[in-house]
Order: C-alpha cells, then sequence, then structure tokens
C-alpha cells in the first residue's frame, strides 16, 4: 500500500531495498481503469462480454496486490515483532496516506453535494440503501455516496490486520502454509455464518433491511475477502509463477476459472456464498497477477511505462476522485451507469462508450493531479519539519 505497500499508495513506496515492480504500477493502472469502466457500462451490456472473466477481477486484483506490496515493505523490517510492525511511524503512515485524503473527501464531497442540491440536507442522504447515518462515516462510507465508496472501508480495515496477518507469513513455512490456511477457512467460516444467521429468503422487507444494515459492516471488512490478501502476501515471499511454493496456484486456478465460467455464464450460485467476491474467485485473479509478473520486465525506463507508473501510484486518489465525480453524475441524472457529467443515455452503445471515454479523461488526470499534490504537500512538510530548528533547553 505505500511505500510501505502499494495497491493504493504512495510514489516510493512498492521501492523495497532494490526491488521496484513495474509490473505492479502497470497492474493497478489497468484496475483502475477498469473500475470506472464498471461504473460506468450498464449492466445490460456487461452480462453479454463475460465482464467476470476480465473486467470484475480488479477488485480482487487490488486486495492481492494490497497483501503483496505489504509483505515486501514488512520483509525489509530486521524487527518483525508486532510491537515494531504496528509501529508509530506505520500508523501515521497509513493515516496521511488513507484517511486524510477521505477526510478531505468527505468535506468536499459533502459541500459539493449540497451546492448543487440547493443546500438541500436531504442530499447528503445519497448512498445506494437511502439510510446513510453517521457511524457509517467511521468505517468510510460518505453521505454524499458515489461507486467504490464501500471498498474505502475495507482498505481502512485491512491497516488494522495486515501486521499481524505478515507476523504469520513471517515464520517458517510450516507456519506460512498455516496461515494461509487459516485465511481461507476464516473466509468460508464468514460466509457459512452470514448463510446460517441470515437464511434466505427473507421473510419481511424488515428482515431484509436488517441483513444488509449488517451485511454492509461484515462486506466491507478484510476479513470476508481474507484469501486474496493471503495469498498476495504469499506471493511477495517468492513473485515467481514456476515457484516451487507456488505451484499449487496451478492447481487452484482452473477451478477458479470453472466456477467463474459457470458463475458467468450459466447462472451457477453457492448458496452459502454471498457476494461476487469470495474465496472462489481470487485464486484466477491472483494467478494473472503472478503472470503479468512473470510476463513484463520488474524495470522500463520510457515515457510511456513512466505514465503508467505514475497512474499505478495514483490510485487510491484516483479512486477518491471517481468516487466524487459520479456521486455528483448520480445526483444530477438519477444513475451513474451509461453517464458522464455531460448527460446520460442507454439508448446507443457508442454514446454510452463516449462517456466512458469522457470519465476516464475526467477522473485519471485529476486524481493523478491531487496525488501529486498531496505528496509534494507532504514532501513539503517533512522537509519542513526535518529542517527546522531545534528550541535551546
Amino acid at each position: 500500500m505505500e511505500a510501505d505497500n502499494q495497491i493504493l499508495i504512495k510514489p516510493d513506496e512498492i521501492e523495497i531495498k532494490d526491488k521496484h515492480f513495474f509490473q505492479v504500477d502497470f497492474i493497478k493502472a489497468v484496475m483502475i481503469f477498469l473500475v470506472i469502466y464498471d461504473h460506468t457500462i450498464p449492466w445490460v451490456i456487461k452480462r453479454e462480454i463475460g465482464v467476470t472473466l476480465w473486467e470484475r477481477i480488479s477488485i480482487p486484483v487490488f486486495l492481492v496486490i494490497m497483501g503483496f506490496n505489504m509483505g515486501l515493505s514488512f520483509s525489509k523490517l530486521e524487527d518483525k515483532r508486532l510491537r515494531n510492525l504496528y509501529s508509530w511511524r506505520y500508523i501515521k503512515r497509513k493515516f496521511w496516506r488513507y484517511i486524510y485524503p477521505f477526510i478531505v473527501l468527505w468535506i468536499v464531497s459533502s459541500l459539493i453535494g449540497l451546492a448543487i442540491n440547493g443546500f438541500e440536507w436531504n442530499a447528503l442522504n445519497q448512498y445506494e440503501e437511502a439510510n446513510w447515518e453517521f457511524n457509517h462515516l467511521f468505517i468510510g462510507i460518505l453521505p454524499f455516496w458515489g461507486p467504490g465508496n464501500w471498498f474505502l472501508p475495507v482498505i481502512f480495515r485491512a491497516i488494522l490486520i495486515l501486521p499481524l496477518l505478515y507476523k504469520g507469513f513471517s515464520g517458517k513455512l510450516i507456519w506460512r502454509i498455516l496461515t494461509l490456511v487459516l485465511c481461507f477457512v476464516i473466509e468460508i467460516y464468514i460466509q457459512l455464518a452470514i448463510f446460517i444467521i441470515f437464511p434466505t429468503p427473507f421473510p419481511t422487507w424488515q428482515a431484509y433491511y436488517d441483513f444488509m444494515y449488517w451485511y454492509l459492516f461484515i462486506v466491507t471488512a478484510p476479513l470476508f475477502m481474507l484469501s486474496a490478501i493471503g495469498l498476495g502476501m504469499w506471493f511477495s515471499k517468492r513473485p515467481n509463477l514456476f515457484a516451487k511454493q507456488n505451484l499449487f496456484v496451478w492447481i487452484l486456478f482452473p477451478l477458479s476459472l470453472y466456477y467463474l465460467i459457470q458463475y458467468q455464464f450459466f447462472d451457477f450460485r453457492f448458496d452459502f456464498i454471498r457476494g461476487d467476491y469470495n474465496l472462489f474467485v481470487f485464486p484466477y485473479s491472483a494467478f494473472l497477477v503472478l503472470l503479468v509478473i512473470k510476463l513484463l520486465p520488474k524495470k522500463w525506463d520510457n515515457w510511456f511505462t513512466k505514465a503508467v507508473s505514475t497512474i499505478g501510484k495514483s490510485t487510491y486518489h484516483i479512486l477518491l476522485t471517481q468516487i466524487l465525480y459520479f456521486a455528483v453524475v448520480y445526483s444530477v441524472y438519477g444513475d451513474h451507469y451509461g453517464a458522464s457529467i455531460f448527460g446520460i443515455n442507454w439508448s446507443y452503445n457508442l454514446t454510452i462508450y463516449l462517456n466512458l471515454i469522457i470519465n476516464w479523461a475526467i477522473c485519471i488526470p485529476c486524481g493523478v493531479f491531487w496525488y501529486y499534490i498531496d505528496f509534494k504537500l507532504r514532501d513539503y512538510y517533512l522537509n519542513h519539519k526535518k529542517n527546522r530548528p531545534r528550541k535551546d533547553a
């Protein structure tokens, strides 16, 4: 996630000693384009083009990269005791990298939401379930809601558990194996618990609303998708598709691919599995991450790859930017599918894809610019603090 990890991190973030993975920047850049694609193209189109196999992989890939980057980051620490993994430096870094931009987004998005709605306070209840409460803010759900907002709580909560998770992956091989298995066990246990506690069909609408309220808090917890993060952290030890310790992925990949084909084209569902992102989906995306790392060079120095790396390092700010952008679009047009800031049209595919290009052209540069400004301000602050003369005792 940052100079520590980097699915959404800072510029020097994936720089671990002498290792710099251009492949990771490339993957992240492609995935953020797919996120905006997902929030623009209506499902009536996406259902026909097999998006589960290529477009809906963005979140699973980001989760794998999250674990991968944090594994690389923690691996350079000599002292791997928990108190050092949960250092004050770690907390401060994560605050300024993730929480601070979120606070800025909350303030700015709330002001914009009020302004474009005649300062009607009801505009700050745009959350898609229409039941936003103040406590949602503390897990990262904005009142002036935009698509993609649900992933912010996953990031924030992951900050709390990643050091503990890495502790399990930092020991001997047997402990690393047990930790990875435990990631899958925890995830399937949570799925089974939801299935048992909230059986379907729901007897009343109130039962459904109760389920959705608690489901939001559960589905935005990294434990709900822990196997993806665990796979990424496992790969950080040796990111080689053909490494002996990664051979198990060659078994999980075809099984995951088969599940996705059945899910996409034949409407297959496990009754006890809720949500699109789960342990049956993640091995497919994890395999693709290793494949890209294998096929692309670690370093690639030209203007194009520098641009790709910049976008890759700006993904968190781009995510925040597109949340705000689509929140405005949703507020103005009542939907974000098939729309751009200039209008909405479901009738012509050409217009929809034109809106997609517009959305890319607005969200990507604005997110990169925000990241650049944010990084420069932090850099200035750190240099100013470093050069500040000490007061005499």
